[in-house]
């Protein structure tokens, strides 16, 4: 209208986002009411909602216009003391209509990058990319996890990942990503949520967060695998690297409810000489159960290592187990 100002109805069933105060280009007296508009200045200009209070009932029907005063601001000083005009679009009734608002916040968590899985060449643009990737500084050491697996991040680049199971008792965590990542060790991972002010049970929302579509890779074969099917010198193929295996040495934490445990302290994987940091990740297999695991970490200076079951394992100390192929 001439005021510039648009005729909006105001619809209960959306979701608002809360904010401390006005956004947009809104602070200039030359820009605000009474100013001629530019062609296309309303439609830059956001859409925004506030709710009016009064300490006295007031005379307002529906439709007027209210323009509103910065009142603490010094009238001699030459500033603009506007603060904002709308028209009123619908009444409210507080003890009714509050739990009718759908107003959210916005809430980011940051975390990294700790660890990648293995490299594929994604079909379709022959990307490099990590379908899994391992992170951590997300969660604190005591946080119950479990509220957290489903749940979506992202990378800086904007790619969408699902936090899959947990691993270790450091709020460590693995992420799988349906088309493929190309960020690198180190860098952040963001879970980003939307929180309602009228949900009591304070849950974390994620609808406006899409999982897209899977899009498969061919994995790439790193050198060490290339070797093993080259022939060696005078004829024959070259021995395979013979499978590890170890036994349960002990098993780590109060037991879970169906009696199984969810650490497991593995020996006879590794000697004392070797990085097993650099074999984290890596699936186990329990012989007796087949349940399967994967190492988190080293456990002590003897070569032990750590060894993490989603779903628990129930094999007694003694057991045999084999590291996957690599």
């Amino acid at each position: 209208d001439a005021m510039g100002l648009p005729r909006a109805r105001f619809d209960f069933s959306r979701n608002f986002e809360f904010q401390d105060g006005m956004v947009g280009p809104a602070d200039d007296c030359n820009s605000g009411v009474g100013a001629p508009q530019k062609d296309g200045d309303v439609e830059k200009q956001p859409l925004q909602w506030a709710l009016l209070t009064f300490e006295n009932p007031v005379y307002c029907p529906l439709d007027s216009l209210v323009i509103a005063s910065r009142l603490d601001t010094d009238a001699h000083a030459g500033a603009c003391r506007l603060a904002f005009a709308g028209r009123l679009a619908e009444k409210f009734e507080a003890p009714r209509d509050i739990k009718r608002l759908q107003i959210y916040t916005k809430k980011q968590k940051e975390g990294k990058i700790q660890r990648l899985g293995d490299p594929y060449a994604r079909n379709g643009d022959k990307k490099v990319v990590r379908y899994e990737i391992f992170g951590s500084d997300l969660f604190k050491k005591e946080t119950d996890m479990s509220l957290f697996v489903g749940m979506k991040v992202e990378t800086e680049s904007g790619e969408v990942g699902q936090i899959k199971s947990t691993f270790g008792t450091a709020g460590k965590f693995k992420v799988v990503f349906p088309t493929g990542t190309t960020a690198r060790e180190g860098d952040k991972l963001l879970l980003r949520f939307r929180r309602f002010a009228n949900d009591e049970k304070k849950g974390m929302h994620q609808d406006d967060i899409i999982l897209p579509v899977a899009v498969p890779g061919i994995r790439i074969e790193n050198a060490g695998q290339k070797e093993k099917g080259k022939k060696k010198k005078g004829g024959g193929k070259a021995p395979a690297a013979p499978t590890r295996s170890g036994q349960i040495s002990a098993l780590k934490g109060d037991p879970m409810e169906d009696g199984g445990h969810a650490v497991a302290i593995v020996a006879g994987f590794f000697s004392v000489e070797e990085n097993i940091r650099n074999w984290i990740g890596r699936d186990v297999l329990v012989l007796a159960t087949s349940e399967k695991g994967s190492i988190v970490g080293p456990f002590g200076k003897a070569g032990k290592c750590k060894i993490s079951f989603e779903a628990g394992v129930h094999a007694p100390v003694g057991s045999k187990v084999r590291m996957s192929d690599p």
